[in-house]
């Protein structure tokens, strides 16, 4: 089974080849399906929202290696857009906390009409959102922004299992050690050693 169909393979091989992002949030309330254009766009059994030219993905990149990598997505808007996802993200930190996100290419045609369905190119796993606020610029106001930030699968992946100094991972360690139950009451305690 080949990679492209022969219709994408086409659209490729064209002078002129035409593609955009699509993005997938798999937020905890429901998943949005986002595009950078200006009308509502179906393809790969899904209505993908637009975002009329205000989405800004940057990091994606053709990793060779196993290193944990960023991409960060922005939103620049209003909350009251159509995509909600400045709502969604921001109902409850753990709604988009790692969860899955992924970018899809997409094909189109000379008429922007889609070829084949979404191609995967990278997944992740989304951190919970920040807002920023430009100040106001005279009549033109201000710009606030949603971004979201997403780690590759090797996120995490160094750190040592149960490697921190608490009693969850002390017990997963050595069951039955209560050494560190007792770390929170020795902070600011003075020990005079030897006791005579």
């Amino acid at each position: 089974m080949a990679f492209f169909t022969p219709d994408q393979i086409a659209a490729l091989s064209a002078s002129t080849a035409r593609v955009d992002l699509l993005a997938k949030f798999e937020f905890r309330s429901g998943t949005a399906y986002l595009w950078n254009g200006d009308t509502d766009l179906v393809t790969g059994g899904q209505t993908w929202k637009p975002m009329h030219g205000a989405g800004v993905i940057d990091g994606l990149s053709a990793p060779t290696g196993t290193a944990a990598e960023a991409v960060t997505f922005q939103l620049n808007g209003l909350p009251d857009q159509a995509t909600d996802l400045l709502r969604m993200a921001l109902e409850d930190k753990q709604d988009a906390t790692q969860q899955l996100v992924t970018v899809y290419l997409q094909l189109f045609n000379a008429d922007w009409q889609p070829v084949g369905v979404p191609i995967g190119i990278w997944w992740g796993f989304m951190q919970p959102a920040r807002v920023t606020r430009t100040p106001m610029q005279g009549t033109e106001g201000a710009i606030q922004s949603i971004t979201l930030q997403a780690e590759n699968a090797f996120f995490n992946r160094s750190r040592p299992p149960y490697g921190r100094y608490t009693d969850r991972d002390q017990q997963k360690r050595s069951p039955g050690d209560k050494f560190f139950q007792f770390t929170a009451s020795m902070l600011f305690k003075s020990f005079v050693y030897p006791d005579f």
